[in-house]
């Protein structure tokens, strides 16, 4: 899959283009999720076609590789673009936590389960939940949570970054992108 820049705001990267488009291939490499691809070389993203229950919840489960010792985070964006987004980002050797992305520095971590009430002026974030992060050196760093929504479908609009090191700070220009899910 081809790498996807995400813009910050107010346009300050000169290439922007839109999230790739990604479908469930039914043909994961891992055997504890239906699908997975690759959104740039250095990461693997995982996820499973989501159930929903009492006919209100929808929920699935995600995963993401990435080398080992290197932060990793996914997020939930309205444009597909790093700014504003709610990601969950995995620190190795420390906690995976939700991050709102309102800037360019390191984020202000935000606290406790996300939901429609204690992020108001996120509509396009679902619930993010069992938050954790492993390392190892055969699987690297490995983020996992679930994620789900009372609200219909799951937003399609996700972020993938990682960083150099296990340090949140800037993730380079190649440890990027986006991609419209269809999650089924």
């Amino acid at each position: 899959m081809a790498m996807t820049a995400m813009g910050h705001e107010g346009g300050a990267h000169a290439l922007l283009t839109p999230p790739q488009e990604v479908a469930c291939s039914d043909a994961s490499s891992s055997s504890d999720f239906d699908c997975s691809f690759k959104p740039f070389s250095t990461m693997e993203f995982f996820w499973n076609k989501p159930t929903t229950t009492d006919n209100v919840t929808t929920t699935t489960s995600v995963m993401a590789k990435v080398p080992n010792g290197v932060w990793a985070a996914v997020g939930f964006s309205e444009s597909g673009f790093m700014i504003p987004a709610l990601a969950a980002v995995g620190i190795p050797g420390g906690d995976a936590q939700l991050h709102l992305m309102t800037s360019k520095s390191t984020p202000e971590i935000v606290a406790g389960v996300v939901n429609d009430t204690s992020m108001p002026n996120l509509p396009y974030a679902p619930n993010m939940t069992d938050l954790a992060v492993t390392t190892s050196e055969t699987e690297g760093t490995v983020l996992t949570f679930n994620v789900s929504t009372t609200s219909g479908e799951i937003p399609n609009k996700v972020i993938f970054a990682h960083g150099s090191g296990s340090d949140l700070m800037y993730h380079g220009f190649f440890n990027k992108g986006s991609a419209t899910l269809k999650w089924g």
